[in-house]
């Protein structure tokens, strides 16, 4: 019987490094995928592979109820990672120290995916299962969301969620959402020699970028949101220039938003845009591209079936009951909330290991993980409304 632990340890072995931009042509998730397949097909569950974009693919696997059909849960998580630049540690190597495994995706969010794979082949294993479950690996969570958008494209036999990401084990039951676009800003070119013949673009964007400072200021004067605090505003990246002596005629920056519940990204987008125009000179050429993503908000009910069930298969399972919080960060379960799925964030790790040099996740929390996810798969069917 392979162990959760070994699970981890393979998984982290198989690199799944997202590229982290669009339609890249590389087969992020294939080996991951292919043993992800392996090790449901072993046992005996249906297994589906769905497309996402080409070489990259979502693997699906259900366990069926040996009941009468009826909503059954869905344990959910990523097998993308996030680039092993400047990484600190070896990071196909899952080296075990002091407690901890260490390797890129331990704690985001391969302890999680070894985790529910090892809950779903123990429910498939046993004798009586009341209601199916479904077990998603997803691609490409880290960039653009687009496995979890291809996912909710077919129905599955469930009616709620646990998507598996690094909350040290703490129900996250909200989380901000994202809209990401680009803001060009153009000039005119003339020699180095003689810039006053031209308008530099980079001076241009630099008075922009104060003024985004100032909105994103405004957003953060504004009531905070439950859980959430207030909306935040970051420019990312500046790009302006063809070579040192050349009056650059276009500046490109790159700005991120994290918005609430109870924002529009478009409506965002709108009053950005016109908060600009109104405190910039006319002079100042600009215009804003179409986002490039667009990410909904999760809020689920703390009084939902899937919260509540969460809580008790947490006093059963672990011995303790992990508090509600919301997060910043976004991730797989608000395409899922979308849909019309209930859905709660858990999984094992501290997020404050996710995408660092070191990074690692505690053996104890991912035992505790699995048994927690087993849990709630077996007294799924009884704690529905």
């Amino acid at each position: 019987m392979v162990t959760v632990l070994q699970l981890l340890r393979d998984m982290i072995a198989i690199p799944s490094v997202n590229p982290m931009r669009a339609n890249s042509g590389e087969s992020v998730e294939r080996e991951m995928a292919n043993f992800i397949e392996t090790m449901l097909t072993r046992a005996r569950i249906d297994c589906k592979r769905q497309q996402v974009t080409e070489g990259r693919d979502n693997v699906i696997g259900i366990v069926h109820s040996t009941r009468i059909d009826r909503n059954g849960l869905m344990l959910n998580s990523h097998m993308d990672t996030v680039p092993v630049d400047n990484m600190s540690i070896k990071p196909f190597d899952p080296v075990l120290k002091n407690g901890c495994v260490f390797g890129r995706g331990s704690c985001d969010a391969k302890g999680s995916i070894a985790a529910m794979l090892a809950a779903v082949i123990d429910y498939a294993n046993q004798s009586e299962r009341p209601a199916p479950a479904v077990f998603a690996a997803m691609a490409d969570e880290e960039f653009g969301f687009s496995g979890s958008w291809k996912l909710i494209e077919d129905s599955w036999p469930v009616s709620a969620c646990v998507v598996g990401e690094p909350t040290a084990l703490r129900r996250v039951i909200a989380h901000k959402g994202i809209v990401r676009w680009r803001i060009n800003i153009h000039g005119l070119s003339a020699h180095g020699a003689t810039p006053e013949l031209g308008r530099n673009a980079v001076y241009d964007a630099a008075r922009v970028v104060l003024v985004l400072e100032d909105y994103g200021q405004q957003m953060a004067a504004k009531e905070p949101y439950p859980l959430l605090g207030h909306s935040t505003l970051n420019v990312g990246k500046v790009a302006g220039g063809q070579a040192v002596n050349i009056v650059p005629d276009k500046c490109v920056l790159e700005v991120e938003c994290r918005l609430l519940p109870t924002e529009d990204g478009q409506q965002m987008l709108h009053d950005c845009e016109q908060f600009l125009r109104e405190r910039l000179d006319e002079s100042v050429q600009l215009d804003f591209e179409n986002p490039y993503l667009t990410d909904p908000p999760l809020e689920t009910a703390a009084t939902a079936a899937i919260v509540a069930g969460l809580a008790r298969s947490q006093r059963e399972a672990i011995g303790f009951e992990r508090e509600v919080e919301g997060a910043n960060y976004g991730t797989d379960g608000s395409k899922l909330s979308r849909a019309g799925i209930q859905t709660v964030v858990c999984g094992p790790g501290n997020i404050a290991q996710a995408h660092t040099a070191n990074e690692f996740v505690e053996i104890e929390q991912v035992e505790l993980a699995t048994r927690m996810y087993s849990h709630m798969l077996a007294t799924w069917h009884a704690q529905q409304p």
